[in-house]
């Protein structure tokens, strides 16, 4: 790929190139359907963890735990749920501290989808459903 224009000491890894007609959103919040792995502890509102998005990884906090889906259906199981545990899958309200390009997964595939770790351990994966 060779690119006119911008030096090649300001770009780094992780940045997202896109057509200025079309520029990919950057926002620090979003809504995303998680399947949690295999965990000890409880996920519940305000939970710390590291987002790792390509290849780019970011702190980030759970601001609303949404709805517990049904793992076969996807259908709703409980709306507003109190915390997650391991085996399930919902939907979530996540912050990132710096703002990220972000795009829905029904979108693009490639920056729709996300890991969510903690402690070095992974714990969840995920994939974009809104950009707030």
């Amino acid at each position: 790929l060779t690119l006119a224009g911008p030096e090649q000491s300001s770009l780094t890894t992780g940045m997202v190139l896109s057509d200025p007609s079309q520029p990919v959103p950057v926002s620090q919040k979003f809504r995303a359907r998680i399947v949690v792995f295999n965990i000890d502890v409880p996920i519940t509102k305000g939970y710390p963890m590291v987002l790792h998005y390509g290849c780019v990884s970011e702190q980030a906090t759970i601001t609303k735990l949404v709805s517990l889906l049904n793992k076969s259906t996807g259908e709703v199981a409980k709306a507003k749920p109190r915390c997650l545990t391991g085996n399930c899958s919902a939907v979530i309200e996540i912050t990132v501290t710096k703002p990220i390009p972000l795009e829905t997964y029904k979108d693009n595939r490639e920056l729709g989808r996300f890991m969510i770790r903690t402690q070095g351990h992974t714990i969840a994966a995920g994939m974009v459903l809104e950009i707030k």
